[in-house]
């Protein structure tokens, strides 16, 4: 049986399962290079079926996210397009009339003529002058159905639309290691279907919801205080939360009183205590006196600090010490990690991209789950993008004239590169399946000797051109990760979903690879049977160094989509000061390496 999951909001996605089994998924956004890219993802769900080798007549269900889906938001690919200044001026020009001047105004005409990637797909004749009203899109709906029945050619009774709460549901659970125990399965994003916040449990087969939530604003408030920062909402939230450990007590808590009024947790449920007249504007103004640092410390302590209470009422309530979690939120792996560290907690499994990222991965084994599949896969690995071939690499070399002004190197092993690594080279690679999410896993990877303090800083400026403040993070070793990260529970870490505190003895083996002010670990834990190439290089890297850790982070320019294949690869070690490029094993060396 073929379940193809589609999710066309932002960071659109689409994935195929197979028997139960997750074969492919991919973003959208590694074919168009618009990073988020949102709308019907039509060059991803080609790759699902290619990767197959079926055609979408094979197909038994397609599974598509969401009921509601906003039509201007799509077709402007808002969260993609926005740059800062365009999310101010969604509040300045839209909210900010509605709110406290009762006057609407169009919001299509806000942004009628600012982006020149809008959504080709999808047709929105009569369907942008309204903003999220229900009967537009109900329509929208209908178009969005009928758009999938045409470009696939498929039976409309083929097409299952799912909702959005469950998808992350299934696929907190599904994509776990648990089966045959009693699991508690939390959400918390901005707004799914209908709610930001679940409740449920998994007993004995079967997923029942306790409670839900409409109050849950711990999302939106996080969101918001990215833009009061200065950094673009829906992407740079990871920012905020690398900023706040630089933060004094002092300036944490004078923040923090101030986000602490605004909700409560009461029994299972997040919910306002003082509900502010917006979640922007009087936020932002009874912050003023407060120091950029802080604010991020504050709102970082706040969302801990509510997020833990309520797993800590759920855990009470169900008597469930086996927790799942996904939607946005769960993406803030510092808050993770402090719901890991709970006394009432066992167990605590975050899966990769958690946010909508992954509601095509989630729309699959939801389908799975409600059509009784007797075998539902966990996943077994996130190497499910596109590869490719010796000869598609020659031909992007020879099309980018690199034989000229660099040394080109073929059939070389990991013995050469991890030699190179300890040498003190920064090395892209690019081998094998392309990872599916926000993490570079080893296949689409930057990666350096992390015991040299300095690389942090080179990185950042010289190839990433990312803020000074943000970290790096370690792929290690699963036999060595003890010597690296405090982890007594055993928590299952292969995707850099969740943060640890690092071993303080041996934090001279990797300083480059943890965050410098709390001294804290995003930590890839690699398994042979995952990725044995990428395990390999690392304990060749070990056989030299000593060593069985070496820094990890996404091959990418600041701003940019990770890597596809080579063109972008080439495109990205050109442009940035890279030493070595390795795609499978051909091998690009500047002349001065």
């Amino acid at each position: 049986m073929y379940i193809l999951g589609i999710h066309d909001g932002h960071d659109a996605s689409a994935a195929l399962m197979k028997d139960g089994v997750i074969i492919a998924a991919v973003q959208e956004e590694r074919f168009t290079g618009l990073k988020g890219d949102y709308g019907y993802p039509k060059q991803a769900i080609a790759y699902c079926l290619d990767s197959a080798g079926i055609t979408s007549k094979e197909i038994d269900t397609v599974a598509l996210s969401s009921f509601t889906s906003n039509p201007v938001l799509t077709y402007i690919k808002r969260n993609a397009n926005f740059s800062v200044t365009d999310w101010i001026d969604e509040q300045e020009k839209y909210w900010k009339p509605l709110k406290f001047e009762k006057q609407t105004n169009n919001y299509y005409m806000i942004y009628k003529d600012r982006f020149s990637k809008t959504d080709k797909y999808y047709n929105y004749d009569g369907l942008l002058e309204d903003y999220m009203g229900s009967d537009t899109m109900q329509k929208f709906l209908q178009r969005r159905i009928e758009c999938i029945h045409q470009d696939l050619a498929i039976d409309k009774e083929k097409i299952i639309v799912t909702n959005h709460e469950m998808n992350h549901k299934s696929y907190a659970l599904f994509a776990s290691p648990y089966r045959d125990q009693d699991v508690l399965i939390l959400t918390s994003e901005g707004i799914g279907d209908e709610y930001n916040g679940t409740v449920s449990t998994y007993q004995n087969g079967e997923i029942v919801e306790l409670a839900t939530m409409k109050e849950n604003h711990l999302g939106h408030i996080y969101q918001y205080i990215t833009l009061i920062l200065g950094m673009k909402p829906a992407q740079h939230e990871y920012k905020v939360m690398g900023l706040a450990p630089y933060a004094n007590d002092y300036e944490t808590n004078k923040a923090y009183k101030v986000f602490r009024k605004y909700l409560k947790v009461e029994n299972l449920e997040i919910k306002f205590d003082q509900q502010p007249s917006d979640l922007y504007y009087t936020v932002r103004d009874e912050l003023k006196d407060c120091r950029f640092d802080g604010i991020a410390g504050g709102v970082q302590k706040f969302l801990e600090e509510v997020l833990c209470e309520w797993v800590q009422n759920c855990v009470k309530h169900t008597g469930i010490k086996t927790v799942v979690m996904a939607g946005g939120v769960a993406q803030n792996i510092k808050a993770m990690k402090s719901i890991s560290e709970l006394d009432c907690v066992d167990s605590i499994f975050v899966p990769p991209a958690a946010g909508d990222t992954s509601n095509s991965v989630g729309a699959c084994y939801n389908i799975a789950y409600q059509k009784n599949l007797q075998e539902i896969s966990p996943l077994k690995n996130i190497y499910l993008g596109p590869s490719f071939t010796i000869e598609d690499i020659e031909k992007a070399i020879e099309m980018n004239g690199l034989e000229k002004d660099f040394i080109i190197k073929k059939d070389i092993g990991n013995s050469d590169i991890a030699q190179l690594l300890s040498e003190g080279n920064i090395i892209g690679l690019m081998r094998g399946r392309m990872e599916f999410g926000l993490r570079a896993l080893g296949n689409r990877s930057i990666i350096a000797d992390p015991s040299n303090p300095m690389v942090l800083d080179f990185i950042n400026q010289k190839v990433k051109n990312r803020d000074f403040w943000m970290p790096f993070t370690p792929s290690m070793l699963d036999y060595r990760a003890k010597d690296y990260i405090a982890n007594p529970k055993n928590l299952y870490s292969p995707y850099m979903a969740m943060a640890f505190d690092s071993i303080e003895e041996n934090r001279k083996a990797f300083p480059a690879a943890m965050h410098p002010a709390d001294k804290t670990v995003r930590a890839q834990i690699v398994e042979k049977e995952k990725n044995s190439p990428y395990y390999d290089l690392i304990q060749k890297f070990e056989e030299i160094s000593g060593n069985g850790v070496i820094l990890n982070t996404s091959f990418n320019l600041h701003g940019n989509t990770v890597v596809l294949g080579p063109e972008e690869a080439i495109y990205t070690f050109i442009n940035s000061q890279i030493d070595v490029l390795v795609m499978e094993n051909i091998m690009i060396l500047r002349k001065n390496v």
